[in-house]
């Protein structure tokens, strides 16, 4: 079943969890969505390109803030999950998708191998692939 929000209807068909993970991620790191007490903060935020790769600068921004907050529920519930191997796999599609880290970043950070990170990003995006064929339903 597709989700309701406020009277809108999210239409999970059009976009793979890899697609809509990157459509979040984007809409994380966009302007429009940080709000700091700080103006000096918020201005080096939108003026720091060194953190953003250039693949991703082409990709627009076209997911709706209601659909974003339906994907941030689904990763929320999965690393939410009692299952460890769900919470880490959960916690790795955050750092890439949302934080926009590299593999090799992630490996390092969790002292594994980038392989290993790539298996279980791959496997996270399976499994929310599953979860949102049975939203389709």
């Amino acid at each position: 079943m597709n989700a309701k929000f406020n009277n809108k209807t999210i239409d999970w068909a059009k976009r793979s969890a890899h697609q809509w993970l990157e459509q979040y991620g984007l809409w994380v790191r966009s302007a429009k969505f940080k709000v700091s007490v700080n103006p000096l903060a918020l201005l080096i935020d939108q003026n720091d390109t060194t953190r953003v790769r250039a693949s991703k600068v082409s990709i627009p921004c076209i997911i709706e803030d209601f659909e974003a907050v339906e994907v941030s529920r689904l990763l929320a519930k999965m690393h939410n999950d009692k299952r460890e191997f769900l919470q880490e796999r959960a916690w790795f599609l955050i750092l890439y998708y949302e934080n926009n880290w590299s593999y090799l970043t992630i490996a390092n950070i969790h002292k594994c191998s980038k392989a290993k990170v790539r298996a279980e990003i791959d496997k996270g995006l399976a499994y929310l692939d599953g979860k949102i064929d049975v939203l389709q339903a």
